[in-house]
Formats: C-alpha cells, sequence, structure tokens
C-alpha cells in the first residue's frame, strides 16, 4: 500500500447533507457503527443544517419514546395476523385472485359474455 492510500484511509469520510440525514434513524436507535457514527457526528459539528434537523428528529424520538404503548384488542391482534399470513402465504401468486374482491366475480362475467355472443350470432343469423 503506498503512503497516499495510508493516508487517504486515515481521512474520515465527509458526508453530505442527504447521506447524513439518511442516518439519522440508525443514529437515534445507536445501530451505526462506530466509524459510521463518527461520520455523522463530525457532519452536525460543521453544519449548522443539519444540527437543527438532527436536533428536531432526536426531540421527535424522544417524545414518541415517552409515549404509552397501547395493546390492541386481541380481536384486531387476530385479524391483523390473520391477514399478515395470508399475505406471506399467496404474495404476488395473489394478483389472479384479484377477481374475488370485487362485487362482480369474473366466473360469471365469461358465461354472460359467450351468451351475449351466442345470442348475437343468432340475430344476425335469423332471417
Amino acid at each position: 500500500m503506498s503512503g497516499i492510500q495510508r493516508r487517504l484511509m486515515d481521512v474520515e469520510p465527509q458526508l453530505n447533507h442527504l447521506e447524513a440525514r439518511a442516518l439519522f434513524f440508525a443514529l437515534a436507535d445507536e445501530e451505526l457503527p462506530e466509524p459510521q457514527a463518527k461520520a455523522v457526528r463530525t457532519h452536525l459539528d460543521g453544519c449548522d443544517e443539519c444540527r437543527a434537523g438532527w436536533d428536531r428528529y432526536a426531540r421527535t424520538v424522544q417524545r414518541v419514546r415517552k409515549v404509552e404503548r397501547e395493546k390492541a384488542p386481541p380481536v384486531m391482534a387476530s385479524l391483523v395476523m390473520t391477514r399478515v399470513k395470508r399475505e406471506r402465504r399467496f404474495g404476488l401468486r395473489k394478483l389472479h385472485l384479484a377477481h374475488t374482491y370485487h362485487r362482480f366475480p369474473v366466473e360469471i362475467l365469461i358465461p354472460l359474455l359467450l351468451a351475449a355472443a351466442v345470442a348475437a350470432f343468432l340475430v344476425m343469423s335469423a332471417p
């Protein structure tokens, strides 16, 4: 490794505004690895705009964490979990079942269209 490469590795990465703000969530939850957390804090020390944004974000996170958690009624929790399990089970395969969620099922539409086509053919072919 050359001397220039070693010096580049010693330099802390510079974050721009978008990169720093994108890491706010992980920084608030203390999930960032130390080098990234240090880079964000360094950016916040030198950037008034991002520091103000971080202060607002951190205050909001603290307020949300203070809110008492409510427990969902058992019936609602059961309905939600049933729907989640169904979503996991069918995923994108359920798109072919989309017609079952509408009032007029496709199973009825196909015979009706076929009957209309036969009736039109008979009317047109009648003397």
